[in-house]
Parts: structure tokens; C-alpha cells; sequence
């Protein structure tokens, strides 16, 4: 332990370091203005460095979302980006409108979900490198950023030190400075343009004092004074700072005095001093609110800032404890809007809280002292139970908020009592866990961040034929004049109620389309029941709309659509047409035009929702084709014809039937030659075990005595017909009485 005492401000150090290089690589992974809010935030401190004042709270356009919040970060943002030449950023700030479509961001159970439409913003070649104008604004905004996350570590390593026992101080802080810097979400709050980052440094300030109050034997009023002045300055970071005041005035009351025969007094003073630091640190902004708005925190103009997010009813507290898992995962996950780590990862994190907690019962247990003062963690352990309560009733009132970086202030006492199990446990399995942690967070952009804003890779229309083996065709299905299809495909042709189609699609731009946005919209739909499913998704899983498509650039594209439960079994027609967005008329019916035809639907394939097996019908089969399709039943009256089938198991094939008219002398008189359900339900999707009934409209001359069957592919080729007993049938044709 010693060795490591003497070796810690290096290590602290190195992991400092560390920190800063992987906010620097996920500042510049993520595309800008794609964290939570983060145009809005910039805009707010582009308007400060602009005008010198604050902003005038509108509500009437998403860059003034956030101008509701204190304003300290956004004056500190301010002044790191007023060096830099901003003229540009209009290029940057392309709010994507389709994003806000409740036609594309809901699923299949009306829930919303922001993975369909990627982008917030349209991202172009203004961002890339070599960065010039606003992109280094935002660029240094971020890295700012980075800064307050920097002092935040110092500051969890300086309070692990005074609250953890001399024989564990070394690893503890070193342990609890790595939990939170290698905490991928932490790494992603400081390295984007947020005041999340402000209020979780001036948190930890405010705890990191709160502790070496509880470590005084007895505190003075200066340091009351200093408490409040730290409370204020994270009420100016974000309203959550206002909770602070809980366990500071715990503090006043609970904390030691030098005489306890004057206890009122010194609670007095220590208030007094309390609250003057408050004031003189925030009092301005409050004062400001006060006579700007008619009230200290503006609380009405964030309740019409987050109106349209407002949940109608809120959630019961039941429903608020359901959402406690996405508490968990959102903590460490989600690295921008719906960015998830695989579920796997989330598993061995609950495994590594579990292992915390198993550490915090057994040093509970065995009475195992790892802490200078437990009055200390006590107060920290106030401020997350306050906290808590604070992020419940935001999330039960607001839509879209179940996202525990507003839990993020809260990381200190987080850390200290992870590191506290940890090491209760043994600490080289802490050191294990947090080495795993580093790869995780150093694997993030290229795992999870990278691949959720990709563009597809482009060809032109010969390499993509020759790339992906594609069928050649003189003529192309073309929707609006705009957009070519050159091949679909649907996989698997067969299906049960509940499972997912995949539809593969080649397409890519004629002309370019920078003011027009079109969505794919994919359709299962049957001839008996019409639309049984439908998807509307922006192609590329929702990361390339068509503003920003090329002409001549083609790509493969993929789309899903799940069966629902309740479809009864059958076959069904996958199609596909093109929906132009941001019109009036926005309703199912209106699609783009296809070229040289009168649908503006495009038939992809047919495939079959598969049921239960069926049994075969009691009756002997009149004939066996191919070895599968037993002819039961043939009934024929005058305009129509009635064929009962049996599929043993799929054909081989997709067969077209003919059906001959004979006389008495086996003369024709008349025939029909077509596929089963005109096509709707081909054979290759009959079967196994299924019974298939058809009535074929079919005018049969009144000299008609029997019927002549049989079926052929799409070479001509008949399909070998047997009788029961196996015997063949002349030609592979069968011959049919009928009784008129």
C-alpha cells in the first residue's frame, strides 16, 4: 500500500490523461449536435457571446429550448468560443424534420423510439475535416467540457482520500477516480456541449466539501459560507443544484459545534452563512428572474419550454418504479440519443453492482471499517436519495427523460460506494473490473458510436449490379422521376404471426433532392384482409435521408416489418412505394408516382404466414403432382371451378395450372391456364400439411363432360403426376368427370 501511496498522484494522473484523450476521441465521434439537446445548449452560449446578455426565453424555435437554464456554463462556453470566427453556422444547424415525425420515430406497439430516424440534424460536408469556423466552436465547446470533467476526477480522487481509511486510501481514490472516468456515459456528457457536465462538477464540489465539513471537528462559519457559495454556484449550473441545500442544511443542524450550550445561536450563524453564500453567488439570477418573469427560477417558462413533452397523465409511481432498470443502464449507456450498448455489456455491469453490493454487506456484517466518517457518506448518500426523487417526478410529468445522466450529479457518492464493496471484496477484483471498463469505454466509438451514424458505401448503378450479383434489366422501377429501384428481395418467403420480415433493397437518386424527403413505407398485405403491417422508415435504418442522397450513387438498404400476432395464416403480398414527407396531404394513400404504371405500390414477392399443420382430407387423392400437391376434390358448375388441395410439403416450384374443357369424345372445348389465386399464393409457399381451396372463375361450354388438368413451371415443364397407389398419369395429365 505504500508503494502504491507514493505512486497514486502519477496514476491519478495517467488517468486523468486517459480521460482526456477519450472525451477528445468522442468529441470528434459523434456527429455535432447530436447529444441530448445540444444545438439548443450552443445556441444559448453562441447568443451570450454574440449579445453579451442573455437570451430572451422563445420557445418558438428549437435553438432557445434550453435558454430557461441558469446560465453559468453557457457564460463560461460563451467566453471559450467568442475567439472563433462562427459566421458558418448556419451550415451546421440543418435540423432534420423528419426526426420529429411521430409517423417514423413510433413502433410497432405506438411506442416512441428514436433509433428509426438516426440523425437529429443533416450532417454535410461542412463538419468534416479539415474543420474550419463553427466546427472548431463546437469543437472547443466540447473540449471545455472535457475540462470540467478533468476537475471533476480531481476532485472524486481528493474526497476519496479524506473519506476512506488510511490502510485503503490509495486504491480507494484511485478506484473511485477510474469508475468515473472510464464511465462511458460520463465520457460522453464531457465531451459534448451540455450543462449536465457543469452540474455534476459543481455537485462533486459541493459533496467533496460537505465531507471535509463531516471531517472537522469543528467546522467554521467561513466554511458554511463556502458550502453555500458551492450550492449557488450549482444552482447556476442547472435547477437540480437547488437540492444541495437538503443535505447542506443537514449539515448546519447535524454536524458538531465547539459549544452546544449555544446551539441555537451557532445554528444561526452557520444558516446566516450558508445563506449569504448562496445569495452572493446566484442571488443575481434569481433577482434577474424575479423581475423578468415574476418569479425566482422561472419556473413557468420551463414549464412552457418542455410543454410539448409533457406526459398526459404522468406516470404513477408504480409506473416511475418500472422504469428503474433504464436508470441503471442509461447510467453508464445510451451515449447520445438511443445509443445502447449490446445487452450483454449491461449484464456485466448489473453483475459488477452486484458484487458492490455483496462487498457493502459484508463489511456491514463483519463490521469492517473502510471509512473515516460515516457521517460523511451520509450526507453524500442524502444528496443521491434527493436527487432521485428529483429525476422521478421530472421523469414522471416528461416525456423522454428516462436517461440517468440527470442522475449524473450524483456520480461521487455513486463511486464511493461501489469502491467501498469492491474493496470489501478484494482489490485486485476492482482492478480487474476497472481495467474491463477501460476497454469498454476506449471500444464505445468504433462499437457504438461510429456505427449508428455511418452512410452506406455508394456505386454507381454497373458496380452495384456486378457487386451484389443483382438481375439486369433494360428498364428500372423509378418513383417520383427521382428515385430508382433497381432490385428488391424479401427474406424468409416464409413466415408465423410475430416473427420479422427482412425486405433488401438496391436503390439511389436520379437527381438530386436536397429539398425533397421521402420515406420508404413497406406493406404486408393480404387479398382478403388488405394492410396487415406497414413500416414508414428514412432508408439506411434512418441515417441517409434522401436530401442528402446523389445522382448516380446507389446503395443496398434494409428494411424490417413484423407480422402481427393476431394474422391468420395464409399468403400475403410485400410491397413496397415511396411517401413524400412534410406535405399536407400525408395520409397512406399518397405515394409517389412509379413510372409506366398505374400502382404506386410496388410488388416485392409473395410469402406465406405460416399456422398450425392441417390434416389431410378423409378422402383418396384423385392425383399427386410433384410428390406433394394431392388433388382431393373437383367440383365445376357452370361459370366456376372448385379444387380442393392437399400439400404433403412445399413443391419444388412455382407451377402454373391449366385446366382443359373436354366433350364426350375428349374434343376441347374451351381452357384456362393460370397460376393459383392469380398468382397471389404461388405454389412454392403451399405446404407442409396445409389444405388449399380455390374457386376458379371459368366459363365452362354446356357440352362440357370432363375436365383436363395438370400443372407446368416456368420452362414448360409438366409436373409429374401420380395416382394414389403411385401409378403414373399418361403425360403427367389427369382427367377429370364432372356431373352437369
Amino acid at each position: 500500500m505504500n508503494r502504491l501511496e507514493s505512486h497514486s498522484p502519477r496514476l491519478l494522473a495517467l488517468i486523468t490523461i486517459a480521460f482526456l484523450a477519450l472525451s477528445l476521441i468522442y468529441n470528434v465521434t459523434l456527429p455535432i449536435f447530436e447529444a441530448p439537446d445540444e444545438g439548443a445548449h450552443f445556441h444559448y452560449a453562441n447568443w451570450i457571446a454574440e449579445h453579451g446578455t442573455l437570451p430572451e426565453p422563445r420557445f418558438d424555435t428549437h435553438a432557445f429550448h434550453e435558454v430557461t437554464q441558469p446560465a453559468l456554463y453557457y457564460a463560461l462556453v460563451a467566453l471559450v468560443i467568442k475567439p472563433f470566427d462562427r459566421s458558418n453556422l448556419d451550415e451546421l444547424d440543418n435540423l432534420n424534420a423528419d426526426w420529429f415525425l411521430d409517423k417514423l420515430n413510433t413502433d410497432e406497439h405506438g411506442r416512441k423510439d428514436y433509433t428509426r430516424v438516426r440523425q437529429q440534424y443533416l450532417h454535410t460536408d461542412a463538419e468534416q475535416w479539415p474543420y474550419r469556423g463553427a466546427v472548431w466552436a463546437v469543437r472547443a465547446a466540447r473540449a471545455f467540457s472535457g475540462v470540467l470533467g478533468a476537475l471533476t476526477l480531481l476532485l472524486v480522487y481528493a474526497t476519496a482520500r479524506l473519506i476512506f481509511a488510511p490502510a485503503v486510501r490509495a486504491p480507494a481514490a484511485l478506484i473511485a477516480t477510474s469508475l468515473v472516468a472510464f464511465n462511458p456515459k460520463f465520457i460522453s456528457i464531457s465531451s459534448t456541449v451540455t450543462n449536465d457536465i457543469a452540474i455534476t462538477l459543481t455537485a462533486t464540489a459541493t459533496g467533496y466539501w460537505l465531507v471535509r465539513l463531516a471531517r472537522h471537528a469543528t467546522p467554521k462559519r467561513a466554511d458554511y459560507f463556502v458550502l453555500g457559495a458551492l450550492v449557488g454556484a450549482a444552482l447556476l449550473s442547472k435547477l437540480q443544484g437547488l437540492g444541495l441545500l437538503v443535505p447542506a442544511l443537514i449539515a448546519v443542524f447535524a454536524l458538531p459545534m465547539p459549544n452546544a450550550q449555544a446551539r441555537l445561536s451557532a445554528w444561526l450563524i452557520r444558516g446566516a452563512a450558508l445563506v449569504l453564500g448562496l445569495v452572493i453567488v446566484s442571488g443575481w439570477w434569481m433577482v434577474w428572474n424575479t423581475f423578468s418573469y415574476g418569479h425566482p427560477l422561472a419556473l413557468e417558462q420551463v414549464q412552457r419550454a418542455n410543454a410539448s413533452l409533457a406526459r398526459k397523465p404522468p406516470l404513477s409511481p408504480l409506473e416511475v418504479a418500472h422504469t428503474l432498470p433504464l436508470w441503471f443502464t442509461s447510467f453508464w449507456g445510451n451515449l447520445g440519443i438511443e445509443l445502447h450498448f449490446p445487452s450483454w455489456v449491461d449484464a456485466a455491469f448489473f453483475t459488477a453492482l452486484a458484487f458492490a453490493a455483496v462487498g457493502l454487506g459484508i463489511a456491514l456484517a463483519r463490521k469492517r471499517t473502510l471509512l473515516t466518517s460515516s457521517t460523511a457518506l451520509a450526507l453524500l448518500l442524502i444528496w443521491l436519495g434527493v436527487l432521485a426523487v428529483m429525476f422521478g417526478v421530472w421523469l414522471s410529468r416528461y416525456v423522454g427523460t428516462e436517461n440517468a445522466r440527470l442522475l449524473m450529479p450524483g456520480v461521487l457518492p455513486i463511486a464511493l460506494l461501489v469502491t467501498l464493496g469492491w474493496l470489501a471484496l478484494s482489490a485486485r477484483l476492482a482492478a480487474a473490473l476497472i481495467a474491463a471498463l477501460l476497454a469498454l469505454a476506449a471500444s464505445a466509438p468504433l462499437t457504438v458510436i461510429r456505427p449508428a451514424y455511418a452512410l452506406p458505401p455508394l456505386f454507381d448503378r454497373e458496380m452495384l449490379i456486378t457487386t451484389f450479383n443483382l438481375p439486369r434489366g433494360s428498364a428500372y422501377t423509378v418513383f417520383d422521376d427521382r428515385i430508382e429501384l433497381i432490385h428488391a428481395e424479401v427474406a424468409p418467403r416464409r413466415v408465423r404471426p410475430g416473427e420479422t420480415l427482412n425486405v433488401v433493397v438496391y436503390w439511389g437518386a436520379l437527381q438530386a433532392m436536397p429539398e425533397r424527403s421521402y420515406a420508404a413505407v413497406i406493406e404486408l398485405v393480404r387479398l382478403d384482409e388488405g394492410r396487415i403491417a406497414q413500416r414508414w422508415a428514412i432508408p439506411y435504418q434512418g441515417r441517409f435521408a434522401t436530401r442528402r442522397w446523389l445522382p448516380g450513387r446507389y446503395f443496398r438498404d434494409e428494411y424490417s416489418v413484423r407480422v402481427p400476432e393476431s394474422v391468420r395464416p395464409g399468403a400475403a403480398r410485400v410491397q413496397i412505394s415511396v411517401q413524400l414527407l412534410h406535405t399536407e396531404a400525408m395520409e397512406d394513400e399518397v405515394r409517389a408516382p412509379i413510372r409506366n404504371a398505374p400502382e404506386r405500390a410496388l410488388l416485392i414477392d409473395r410469402v406465406k404466414i405460416e399456422g398450425s399443420p392441417m390434416p389431410p382430407p378423409t378422402t383418396t387423392p384423385i392425383a399427386i403432382f410433384d410428390r406433394a400437391m394431392q388433388l382431393h376434390q373437383v367440383e365445376a358448375d357452370v361459370q366456376r371451378v372448385r379444387l380442393v388441395w392437399y400439400a404433403a410439403r412445399p413443391p419444388r416450384g412455382d407451377y402454373t395450372l391449366f385446366i382443359h374443357a373436354l366433350d364426350a369424345s375428349g374434343q376441347l372445348l374451351a381452357q384456362q391456364d393460370a397460376p393459383p389465386f392469380d398468382g397471389e399464393y404461388p405454389t412454392s409457399l403451399w405446404g407442409p400439411n396445409e389444405v388449399i381451396e380455390e374457386t376458379r372463375a371459368f366459363a365452362l361450354p354446356p357440352a362440357t363432360a370432363q375436365l383436363r388438368l395438370g400443372w407446368y413451371d416456368a420452362q414448360g415443364q409438366r409436373a409429374e403426376a401420380t395416382r394414389a397407389d403411385g401409378t403414373p398419369w399418361a403425360d403427367n395429365v389427369v382427367y377429370v368427370s364432372i356431373a352437369r
